[in-house]
């Protein structure tokens, strides 16, 4: 199984666009929370709207998602529209899918190849592989969402890294997270909120217990960004990881780690 990890996109539309044209090479994309942009001259909704009509592109590419709420994404008390910005007509029947949804990203959920926030979802190869995607929501009181564990293998998406670890380095990260990991101890997990610091040691996996962690370290919000984002593809069978790290527009790193 190959597997695309990825997070922090800020609404950066070309690496959307990227992520679209990829995504059907790999038997499942993770996206691990931000997918906003808070400073968007816009506002919220036409975000939203945009990411809608980007997840219906994907389900019609019949590709498995998996993602996750980072905390860029609607934080509370935050305006979905900006004065002077109008909402075109043709966005009212995808703003309405949103406002029927319990939770955002809800809505995002549209087939059974989709996994959002609160799930746990077996995805299924065509060669016969299972991997179950736990996806835990960003909650701002640092609390992590509890799951079941899983008797085969298993991928967590969570926002924030695991705190007393390389990836999350130079900030804190998540505490609760940790003694999950470490109780639970699924095979893999995949986090973002912590991007590529010059000068840092800049690790993208750690084993935590029995649990792999992943960070693809992206490079933070910027006025001129790499054409890609920065990726980890992850093969469960030749148990490697790969992160590809792009320095300028045509420049990039990539670093192989065997995980066995």
């Amino acid at each position: 199984m190959k597997i695309l990890l990825t997070a922090d996109l800020h609404f950066h539309r070309p690496w959307f666009d990227w992520l679209q044209r990829e995504a059907p090479f790999f038997d499942l994309l993770c996206i691990a929370g931000d997918f906003f942009d808070l400073e968007c001259p816009t506002g919220f909704l036409p975000q939203m709207v945009f990411l809608y009509q980007w997840i219906s592109h994907l389900a019609r590419q019949q590709t498995p998602v998996a993602i996750c709420s980072g905390n860029h994404d609607l934080p509370p008390g935050t305006s979905l529209v900006r004065s002077g910005v109008p909402i075109p007509s043709t966005d009212l029947v995808v703003i309405s899918h949103y406002a029927k949804a319990t939770r955002w990203i809800q809505a995002l959920k549209l087939d059974h190849q989709f996994a959002v926030d609160g799930d746990e979802k077996i995805i299924r190869t065509k060669s016969g592989e299972s991997l179950t995607v736990v996806c835990c929501r960003y909650r701002a009181d640092g609390r992590v969402d509890q799951w079941k564990p899983s008797s085969g293998k298993s991928l967590v998406l969570h926002h924030e890294p695991p705190a007393n670890s390389q990836l999350a380095i130079p900030k804190a990260g998540n505490p609760e997270l940790s003694l999950i990991l470490e109780r639970l101890h699924p095979t893999w997990c995949v986090s973002g909120h912590v991007h590529f610091s010059p000068g840092e040691q800049n690790h993208f996996f750690e084993r935590i217990g029995n649990t792999i962690c992943f960070n693809c370290r992206q490079n933070p919000p910027a006025d001129t960004l790499p054409p890609h984002p920065n990726t980890i593809v992850l093969d469960t069978t030749a148990g490697t990881a790969a992160w590809r790290r792009w320095f300028t527009s045509t420049s990039y790193d990539e670093t192989i780690a065997r995980l066995d």
